[in-house]
């Protein structure tokens, strides 16, 4: 019987000793055994290192490691830089995953060398709750918004071929790297199962603040603008053809035609 491939889960935490408990109980109820979670801690004041390390020492497919405050991109790079798996599967500290989500993501990862990343259906729970709606993915539609969660499965190899998460991205890093990832081919898998579950909390990061959103739409183009200048050639044609496409469409339209993104 062929042996599993380790599987790197990679988990930044910053307070949250009342969640990571339950994220890792999670991993540890997971079908799939081979596992390792990287809990890169970012100078926590809470008992976050005290509920990791506890665990840790009860399981040491746990590791916890410790770095003074970073931005979320580089604490991820460098949770993966202690990491040891052939894939890479982010999580968040608060978010949960079915025990079937890693089984039937490396399996369709093993079996299918053209795929670069595997996602499920998600739903929000905690504040608040219901189906998380993402549209079909596309790679014209993964550069007007994204398509894609944070916690989908992919190659270490990918990862280090894009020179892992960009480092200067203030939010959605996630969205900028599975750009990276595909812009230069790659076909992405989706479980139509409800595999993932996002925690969603009263004042998320970019919630009602358009000024972040704003922001982040001017680091994505800027990072990825020869896919845009591509793409924005007819942009007539592009809401005739992809009329769902319109609202990523006009916020990208509302940077790049108006100038603000030289």
């Amino acid at each position: 019987m062929r042996s599993e491939p380790k599987v790197s889960v990679i988990t930044p935490i910053y307070n949250y000793e009342k969640y990571i408990g339950d994220t890792l109980r999670c991993l540890q109820k997971s079908s799939y055994q081979n596992w390792e979670c990287i809990v890169m801690d970012s100078d926590s004041t809470d008992n976050s290192a005290a509920v990791v390390q506890e665990m840790a020492r009860e399981d040491d497919r746990i590791k916890y490691f410790h770095h003074t405050k970073l931005p979320i991109p580089q604490a991820k790079n460098n949770a993966v830089a202690h990491s040891s798996g052939k894939y890479l599967l982010p999580l968040d500290s608060d978010d949960l995953i079915a025990p079937e989500y890693i089984s039937e993501a490396v399996e369709i990862l093993e079996n299918n060398a053209e795929v670069k990343l595997v996602y499920c259906a998600g739903v929000y729970f905690g504040d608040k709750k219901g189906k998380w709606k993402l549209a079909e993915y596309s790679f014209q539609q993964l550069l007007l918004k994204n398509c894609i969660h944070n916690s989908a499965v992919f190659r270490r190899t990918d990862f280090d071929a894009v020179r892992g998460y960009n480092p200067d991205m203030i939010t959605s890093e996630d969205w900028d790297l599975w750009i990276s990832l595909l812009e230069n081919g790659g076909e992405v898998a989706y479980i139509d199962k409800e595999y993932f579950y996002y925690r969603k909390h009263v004042h998320s990061f970019t919630d009602n603040n358009q000024d972040k959103i704003d922001q982040t739409l001017k680091q994505i183009y800027q990072n990825h603008k020869e896919q845009y200048e591509k793409m924005l050639e007819n942009p007539i044609r592009l809401l005739r053809e992809h009329e769902k496409y319109k609202k990523g469409y006009n916020q990208l339209r509302r940077l790049t035609f108006r100038k603000q993104i030289p």
